[in-house]
């Protein structure tokens, strides 16, 4: 039997004085594909944004309860929020590519964490781009703007600027 990866315990998310989350408990095994279904509004993305302390970013946002990863609560104090991004993936419904170029897009996680040699760089954005299908569109304009590409194809690329730096949990 797989361990959990995510254990979360009496969840409660606010956002200002609404009360959008309540008491979620729930367990997502290692390995496994886990889905969030409901009715637009219902919380389903701000559920997967505590999972990475996305709602971080949202003034008045706050998060009561316990989220666990492999153990160790994401919420302590101490916890290195890069380092839980690299490990916690995640796109989102509309694509949200950064005003840079293809190629920089997808490098930006693998620079952010310590890689420099572009022959690195290089492999890794085109592995990226070949994983989320987007690379033989893009392979002989990766220096034009990313937000020059149509609402599917920055879909894909938010895909491989995600996959870039090998997450353990992809979220979706």
């Amino acid at each position: 039997m797989e361990k959990d990866k995510f254990s979360v315990r009496d969840l409660d998310l606010f956002y200002g004085s609404n009360h959008a989350l309540k008491k979620i408990n729930l367990q997502i095994p290692e390995r496994a594909v886990t889905a969030l279904i409901g009715p637009s509004g219902c919380g389903k993305s701000s559920f997967l944004r505590c999972l990475n302390r996305m709602n971080d970013f949202i003034p008045g946002c706050s998060v009561k309860g316990k989220v666990e990863l492999d153990g160790s609560d994401i919420y302590d104090p101490g916890t290195d929020l890069i380092h839980l991004r690299r490990r916690v993936g995640m796109v989102f419904q509309r694509p949200n590519p950064f005003p840079m170029s293809i190629f920089d897009n997808v490098a930006y996680g693998p620079r952010l964490h310590g890689v420099r040699d572009r022959s690195s760089l290089r492999d890794i954005v085109e592995e990226s781009l070949r994983v989320s299908a987007l690379w033989t569109e893009v392979r002989d304009i990766l220096h034009s703007p990313a937000l020059a590409l149509s609402g599917g194809q920055q879909q894909r690329l938010c895909i491989a600027r995600a996959v870039a730096v090998q997450p353990e949990v992809r979220g979706r």
